[in-house]
Order: structure tokens, then sequence, then C-alpha cells
């Protein structure tokens, strides 16, 4: 059924769509729409919002296009997407933040620009055309293809990502910062976060809390998400009366994140991050959190994904096997770890300074 699904997202994709796109470029590029699309969202999704915030104060038309296709039929996902290439040919700018297959169907206007504002910092486990699982065999077409700007939060990412998306021409992945972590510099949200976490998890008083974020394993077009995760079962044995734990999942899993505030939101109130291979630990460094590696997976994952740096170099206590977690986070010397992480957020993160937005509406408003 998936490889059918496959084929038919194909022909669309590489005959329906770009008919409809060539159909409607009799009309002008309007120098005041802005697009916002998802195909993962029925609403805004977070890495969305903080931009959208920001062109709301402005005198942009913001159209929003966002439906969690893999929860919808196939006639309405369709739908979506004619609808979506309707209107692509009359925009000035397109801002996406994951893979939209409907923006790179064909080749687009030169006046009409692609922004890809991707939901993740850094540069670590390997993705996209770098990844065995993340890009289906036998799928023909480019999924990155028309990009314009590819925002990421260091220059250390610039070489990774153009490999993952294979782009080839210099100056589209651009250090400028990730816009949704200006929020992370905003003392209001901040307040906010905190105010929350103490309402929903009162029971953390007087814990150190810990949050546990494991990464997506699979292929999300499968909607296939791992119920066992690797290691779960030392989450679950750390000593409950020392450590408060809250674990929070990935939007493409199955299992349901405790209470309902995103990882971002509890990361904020988190004393120590735990992870396996999310690229929240990065977001986790803006934030100052002691951080912990825990991968009982280790060997296997890593033969079978990869990573773009050293795993055992990451800044944070490094576990790969069933020790007691307990024991682990109560000696850790996260302190050096803190003091020798400079270097390593100066290479993945030194452009998200909570500027990022800024630069980004800079490039919608002047191309630069």
């Amino acid at each position: 059924m998936f490889k059918i699904k496959q084929i038919i997202k194909m022909l669309f994709q590489h005959l329906i769509f770009p008919i409809v796109y060539r159909v409607n470029c009799f009309r002008k590029v309007d120098d005041k729409l802005v697009i916002l699309a998802d195909a993962h969202h029925d609403a805004c999704p977070p890495h969305l919002y903080v931009i959208k915030r920001e062109l709301d104060k402005t005198d942009y038309n913001i159209v929003e296009m966002y439906m969690d296709i893999s929860k919808h039929g196939f006639i309405k996902s369709i739908n979506f997407m004619l609808d979506f290439m309707k209107i692509y040919p009359t925009a000035r700018a397109v801002i996406i933040c994951d893979n939209f297959l409907p923006a790179s169907s064909c080749k687009k206007r030169n006046n009409t620009k692609l922004i890809q504002l991707w939901h993740g910092c850094g540069a670590f486990k390997k993705f996209g055309y770098d990844a065995v699982d993340d890009i289906p065999k036998g799928y023909i077409g480019n999924v990155y293809k028309n990009y314009d700007l590819v925002t990421v939060s260091g220059l250390a990412c610039i070489k990774p990502f153009e490999s993952a998306m294979g782009i080839n021409k210099p100056g589209v992945v651009r250090a400028v910062g990730v816009s949704s972590t200006d929020q992370l510099f905003d003392e209001e949200y901040l307040r906010y976060c905190k105010d929350r976490f103490r309402y929903e998890h009162p029971d953390a008083v007087g814990h150190k809390v810990v949050l546990w974020a494991p990464s997506f394993r699979g292929n999300a077009g499968v909607q296939s998400g791992t119920e066992i995760i690797p290691g779960e079962d030392k989450i679950d044995a750390i000593d409950k009366e020392k450590f408060y734990v809250v674990k929070s999942f990935h939007p493409h899993m199955k299992r349901k994140t405790q209470g309902n505030m995103t990882t971002r939101e509890l990361l904020v109130s988190a004393d120590i991050l735990i992870t396996d291979y999310s690229s929240v630990f990065f977001e986790g460094l803006i934030l100052h959190k002691d951080i912990c590696f825990f991968a009982t997976d280790y060997e296997e994952y890593t033969k079978e994904r990869g990573y773009y740096v050293n795993y055992k170099e990451l800044p944070g206590l490094i576990v790969t096997d069933d020790k007691d977690l307990t024991t682990i986070l109560e000696n850790g010397n996260f302190e050096e770890i803190r003091y020798n992480t400079k270097q390593f957020f100066d290479d993945f993160m030194s452009m998200c300074d909570g500027k990022s937005t800024e630069r980004v509406l800079n490039y919608v408003k002047n191309g630069y």
C-alpha cells in the first residue's frame, strides 16, 4: 500500500501539480503575498509561529496553508495541495519548516522566494539524502528542490545541510539562525513556560526535573512509531525521591507526552535533559541545561543512521550502556562539561541569538 501511495504521489508531483502551476502563471506575482505552508500540522507549526507573529505586524498579506495530511483522506489532501499550487506562482515568498512536496514539484518563478526554516537546530544525526530511511527507495525527484534560502543555526551546519538536501548552489544554506529559537530569549515566554509547568506538574516542586526526550525512529511517511523505546526501563528506574522525570515524545510517535506541553516548553523548566539522538539538545545549550546522551542502541543506530559529529564528543554525559542513571545523574560533572562547550556552541549555534527572525524577514523584504 505504501508503494502505491508513493507512485500516486509522484504522479501528482511530476505531472498534475506542474500543470496547475503553469496554468496559474498568467497571474502576476503579488509583492505583498507571503504564504506559510506545512503538511504535518493542522494549525500553525511551532517552528513557524515566531515568524508568523512578526509578519502579522507588517503590511504583508499572509496566507496560511496547513494540513496534517497523515490524518486526512487522500482526496482532501490532494485538494489542499492543488489549492497551494494555484496560489504558489503569485507569492513573493513561501515559508516552510519541513518537507513540503508541492513547493518542490516544478521549476518555480524566480520572483517567488522559497524559504526553508527547518524544524531543528544544529547538524547531528544524518537526514535527507544522507540517511537510509528518510527518502523512500524508488522515489523520483528532489524533495528539497527550489529552495532560495535554508536557515541554519551556525556555520558548521552549512555543509551537512547542503549534503542532506542535495543543494549544490552556494549561498542557499546560510547561517542566519533558527527563527523559532527567538522564543528562548523572550523573558515573557520563559515565564509562561515555567508557570504552566508548575500548574501541570505540581509534584515536581522540591525535585530536580529530568526531561527525557527520545528521538523518533523510522520513516514518518510510513506512520510507524516506536512503542518500546530502547533504555526506557532505565528511565523508569530513576529514583523518584531524588528526581522528577517527565517524558516528551516526538510528534510522529504513537506515544503521548505527559501533559499538554511541547518539548521546548518543558525544556525551559528542566534541570537535566536526557536524549539519545534528538536535536533538541541544541536548544538545551541555549538555555544552559545539563545534558545526558543516553543511547543503549548506540552501536546499531550508528551503523544504520550515522552522524555529522562524533557522538562521543557531544557536549554532555555520554551513556551507551545499561548503567544506573540515578548514580550517573547524581555524580556527573555537568559543570565542567558546560565550561567546555563554548567551541561546540560557537560552531553550531552562534547565530541563534534572539534575532534570527529579524534576519529572515530582511531576506523576505530585501532578498539578502
